[in-house]
């Protein structure tokens, strides 16, 4: 489980750039088969070796496609642009706005400002994308702030572990270290947990630090 994995408008939940490897692989497969039964004898293992060493590359390009940290939540807040160029969605600009109004997703204004908006990363850590909008949806009276401030806030009840952590089975990358207790918490079943937040956002407890 890591960061690098993006949500995308389909019924799957595989990571988006699974999906791209396994695409270029089954392309890379078609061209060998039309390369091995159109060209030339004498040219076939050279074109062979072309579309393998092609295949290499764009693994390669995948690979770095985007940082990750395994195991831990980013804490970095972005602009619709800049979340679908690092790849974190395979949305338009409109359809991830769309995405925050309608409840899938939450966004942020910046401190000290009145427009603009930006989305704070970990929302789109696989399995975050098919697990928050139910909760999203008690806290929609809330204001932006407040929302964020739910989800990065360490809470009690959740072994002073933040919804957003507790959520997504990771620490935010600002933690330097778990308690026994905790990582039993994020060790739980992905359906546990997320009931386990959803009564945090339905009935509110004490709050303890910002950790996002």
């Amino acid at each position: 489980m890591t960061p690098t994995a993006k949500f995308r408008e389909s019924d799957t939940h595989e990571p988006l750039n699974k999906v791209r490897m396994r695409v270029v692989d089954q392309f890379a497969q078609l061209v060998t088969k039309r390369v091995e039964a159109l060209a030339p004898v004498a040219e076939r293992s050279r074109f062979v070796a072309l579309t393998e060493q092609a295949l290499r590359e764009a693994h390669a390009l995948l690979d770095n496609a985007l940082p990750a940290t395994p195991g831990k939540l980013p804490v970095s807040r972005l602009k619709a642009s800049d979340v679908i160029s690092q790849g974190w969605v395979d949305l338009s600009p409109a359809t991830l706005y769309r995405a925050a109004d309608t409840g899938r997703f939450y966004c942020v204004t910046p401190k000290g400002r009145s427009i603009g908006k930006e989305f704070p990363v970990w929302q789109f850590v696989e399995p975050v994308p098919e697990l928050i909008a139910p909760i999203l949806s008690h806290l929609a009276k809330r204001p932006s702030t407040q929302i964020h401030a739910f989800w990065v806030t360490a809470v009690d009840e959740l072994n002073e572990l933040s919804p957003a952590e507790v959520l997504a089975g990771m620490p935010f990358e600002t933690r330097t270290d778990l308690h026994q207790s905790q990582r039993a918490m994020l060790a739980l079943p992905t359906d546990v947990r997320a009931r386990k937040v959803e009564t945090v956002a339905t009935h509110p407890g004490s709050m303890a630090d910002i950790v996002g």
